[in-house]
């Protein structure tokens, strides 16, 4: 695991909060780290601290960020099958992860387009990875995400995500 900030200091609102001023990052990630957003915010999709939530962890290789994780069952619609929205929460919280850990800026998502191409399975390791493909608005970047097990793709979302400074921008 990476600490995010230097002296093991906390982030107290989780992958959305606050920048910490006059406070260097040690982000990006280093290639091939594994790494979590700060503890303290309870964030569903990626907070160490949420009992109930995800807990993706994320590993940076180049300018992709990359997660292995398995849906639990309780997170199902149709049975053996993840629900649509936790697919789309996943998706989500690795295109913020592959904002933040590739180039240090927070986000809030603005739009999210997601394309289910075939069933996503509970209780399998599944591969999951986005990618900042526009970076020249200057209010928001483009990121694309997709979700495969064993190489086969099996959902994938292009979305907005609006940068932040030390406050919410809305869209």
């Amino acid at each position: 695991m990476v600490a995010l900030r230097p002296g093991g200091a906390r982030v107290p609102r989780g992958c959305l909060g606050r920048r910490l001023r006059g406070i260097a990052s040690t982000v990006p990630l280093p290639d091939d780290v594994e790494a979590t957003f700060p503890e303290d915010g309870g964030c569903f999709g990626c907070s160490p601290a949420n009992p109930v939530g995800l807990r993706l962890r994320f590993r940076r290789r180049g300018e992709r960020i990359e997660s292995r994780h398995v849906i639990g069952d309780r997170f199902h619609g149709a049975p053996g099958i993840a629900h649509g929205g936790i697919v789309a929460a996943v998706l989500d919280e690795m295109s913020c992860a592959a904002v933040f850990f590739t180039a240090d800026r927070r986000v809030v998502t603005g739009e999210l387009a997601v394309r289910y191409e075939r069933p996503v399975p509970v209780e399998t390791p599944l591969e999951t990875s986005a990618v900042v493909t526009d970076r020249s608005h200057p209010r928001y970047w483009v990121v694309e995400a997709e979700i495969r097990r064993d190489g086969e793709r099996l959902a994938r979302s292009t979305g907005k995500f609006f940068l932040r400074g030390d406050a919410p921008v809305a869209p």
